[in-house]
């Protein structure tokens, strides 16, 4: 349904007075040569130290007053350059594969972390047992193959329970336990007729194990990420007002687990962001109506706000941000043009080979039609390519965009590359974002 998001991380920084240390090895060493540590606490992401890489090997002191939860290494700014684990107060060594960190990490001398890493490994085999049976029975027609398959499933159940209250007998008092037992995944004694049922099991039962309440939790970003994956990721359609309406249930049930005002602030700030980040500009409406304005007021900070708002000005259902230009020594405006019932702002460059073979095929395509006008801005240097190109385009409005990305209306609607498409509707709503010209000549002949 959705790429995996990446969500959002407050950046903050942290005093550092040296105790307990991290000390990391890369195996194979690669070509890496710094590693970041951070700690890692609801929506908030604190930067604690960094520190080089020789040779495949580090060291990380942690502060004196550092307290204990998740904490996360970063050596790469990909999406999986990271490692995290579990600090309470004690020294850690691990060692990693820097290509695969999660399947590979092993710690030597931090008795929580192995022992939650091994849970972690295990629990996902188990599980995997689970939900292969569940699949093929979904498509079982006998009787005899449905029985046996639901007794396969009874032992693999009742394993996984047995498994469950083994690593949570056996760390009772330790930080790994909350984990742990927040971890645990409802599964149905037998198994579920249809996939529609499934599911909703899944919706039913997500949070039985999670305590919102749980402080430790809390000081971590276990919460943030099992929040994010119940609205995100269990709740799918291909029709946008279905999807919509999927979101906002989810986002309901997640609010109606946690009753902590801190709490809700912190999931509402990671709730925003994580819907301008796919830019749903009626989700994030949605979240600020419901929940954000209904937060006390020495939690409702503006200026998230603010940044959720300028994430998505350039989102399919804002109006487009307004620019103007001179056309024969006359000042035009964006919002004030009136000759069409859509329009097309294309920012393009007479130095883009893309641009010389596309804009003409966008010209010869709309030329002809009436209801749609062409607003093309031309990033250039100068004026030469700009004057030569521009002279068979007499049928829709052309405007020199000096100083090419930085030119002001370029950087008011973020453009890193050409061409780039925006069609507007007659009130200059952005109503698409086609990436080729196919994408804009699609979007025209459905209409």
């Amino acid at each position: 349904m959705l790429k995996k998001l990446l969500f959002f991380l407050i950046l903050i920084s942290y005093s550092v007075q040296s105790q307990n240390f991290v000390k990391g090895k890369l195996n194979p060493p690669e070509d890496y040569s710094w590693v970041v540590l951070y700690q890692l606490k609801g929506a908030k992401q604190l930067y604690i130290k960094n520190t080089t890489i020789a040779d495949g090997k580090f060291t990380v002191e942690l502060p004196k007053n550092a307290t204990k939860g998740m904490y996360r290494l970063m050596y790469s700014q990909n999406g999986n350059g990271i490692v995290d684990f579990i600090y309470n107060k004690e020294n850690i060594e691990l060692s990693f594969d820097p290509e695969n960190p999660t399947e590979s990490v092993a710690f030597f001398n931090s008795n929580e972390n192995e022992t939650f890493h091994k849970y972690k490994r295990e629990l996902a085999q188990r599980m995997s047992k689970l939900d292969s049976l569940q699949r093929v029975f979904f498509s079982l027609k006998d009787d005899l193959e449905k029985n046996k398959t639901n007794k396969n499933y009874e032992v693999e159940y009742n394993k996984l329970n047995e498994f469950q209250y083994k690593f949570e007998n056996s760390t009772k008092g330790s930080l790994a336990n909350h984990f742990i037992k927040s971890s645990k995944k409802y599964y149905a004694p037998n198994l579920i007729e249809t996939p529609q049922e499934y599911l909703n099991s899944e919706k039913l039962h997500y949070f039985d194990f999670i305590d919102f309440d749980d402080k430790e939790l809390r000081n971590s970003i276990f919460l943030t990420q099992k929040v994010v994956d119940y609205v995100f990721y269990l709740n799918g359609s291909d029709d946008i007002q279905v999807q919509n309406s999927l979101f906002k249930s989810a986002v309901n049930d997640v609010f109606k687990n946690i009753n902590d005002d801190d709490l809700r602030s912190e999931m509402v700030t990671i709730l925003l962001h994580s819907f301008a980040q796919i830019e749903n500009t009626v989700l994030i409406d949605y979240v600020i109506e419901n929940y954000y304005n209904k937060l006390p007021e020495s939690l409702q900070d503006k200026s998230i706000v603010e940044q959720v708002q300028e994430k998505v000005k350039l989102a399919v259902g804002k109006i487009a941000p307004d620019f103007t230009w001179k056309d024969k020594g006359e000042i035009k405006k964006l919002s004030a043009i009136d000759v069409a019932e859509n329009y097309v702002v294309v920012f393009w460059s007479t130095t883009c080979s893309h641009c010389l073979v596309e804009v003409p095929q966008l010209y010869e395509y709309i030329k002809g039609n009436d209801k749609v006008h062409v607003i093309a801005i031309a990033l250039e240097k100068d004026e030469l390519g700009f004057k030569h190109h521009t002279a068979p385009f007499t049928k829709w409005t052309n405007v020199l965009g000096l100083n090419k990305w930085q030119n002001e209306i370029a950087k008011d609607y973020e453009i890193t590359s050409t061409p780039s498409y925006f069609v507007l509707d007659s009130n200059k709503k952005i109503i698409a974002k086609p990436e080729y010209f196919k994408d804009v000549k699609d979007f025209f002949d459905k209409k």
